[in-house]
């Protein structure tokens, strides 16, 4: 019987794969060594060094990407590679049958996945990665929160946040040279919350990421004309709308979610 430790990565916040690998120790206890977990591996660099690592390991990845830049960049290097990789749109079970050749225990992945709390759970992500950054817009009616914010300001990691505990959130990037959706308009406004962060901050947080990625100096993005814009812009769509506006500067994801669903919570009664 063959041990393994088990990489989880993804480009954004990694709980799906995270739920499927502990669901699958549950059912595999005696081959799993260990689980290590790596989301935001958003660039080809990162890449790389998870295989490397992977590799030195034996270890298996465990992906989940929602750039299909980045996920065909990935299944080609692992490929090559020879790295046991598992997309967690797959069957994790058989996966991990074939890798380790341990028997399942029979039953346990069962309880877990008709756990109607846990289904509740799964779907609610799903729903947010679907609706995740701007997608699928014709779902917004369905959503019980929905974000809607300039980029840089905690949209995806908030409405990952949310959905562990079983809310339904779509969130939204705003730009001024593209029109929000038409759907945002015919929606109660009590669902929607505008986020907003402090210009200095946003700054700094954009220009870090653009010397991550090797290309200050080409970019517009970081500049403080461009951030000023952006929250003016958006700003005026949160007074059109006549949302719930936070500011989430120095905020941690925690604590912006507890004020969502507070106000999410007097709706309700």
């Amino acid at each position: 019987m063959k041990s393994i430790i088990i990489y989880v990565v993804s480009d954004k916040p990694n709980d799906i794969g995270e739920m499927l690998v502990r669901a699958g120790i549950s059912v595999f206890e005696k081959s799993i060594r260990e689980v290590r977990l790596h989301p935001f591996v958003d660039d080809k660099i990162g890449i790389d060094s998870m295989l490397e690592r992977a590799a030195s390991k034996n270890g298996l990845i465990v992906y989940h990407f929602f750039s299909e830049e980045l996920r065909n960049y990935f299944e080609q290097e692992a490929k090559k590679t020879q790295i046991p990789i598992y997309d967690a749109r797959g069957s994790l079970v058989e996966t991990l049958r074939g890798i380790t050749g341990e028997k399942p225990v029979a039953n346990s992945i069962s309880d877990i996945l008709l756990d109607p709390e846990y289904a509740k759970k799964v779907e609610a992500i799903e729903f947010a990665i679907r609706c995740d950054d701007g997608k699928n817009t014709h779902e917004l009616p369905t959503a019980d929160i929905i974000l809607i914010g300039v980029s840089r300001t905690s949209k995806t990691p908030i409405s990952i946040y949310l959905a562990n505990r079983q809310y339904r959130v779509a969130n939204i990037p705003l730009m001024p040279e593209i029109e929000p959706p038409k759907e945002l308009f015919e929606i109660p406004r009590e669902k929607i919350f505008g986020l907003i962060l402090d210009p200095d901050r946003l700054v700094n947080i954009r220009s870090e990421r653009i010397r991550s990625m090797g290309i200050e100096g080409q970019s517009f993005y970081g500049s403080r004309e461009r951030v000023i814009t952006e929250l003016q812009k958006a700003q005026e769509l949160f007074d059109n709308i006549g949302c719930t506006v936070i500011d989430v500067t120095s905020k941690a994801i925690e604590e912006i979610a507890a004020i969502i669903l507070a106000n999410v919570t007097r709706r309700e009664v």
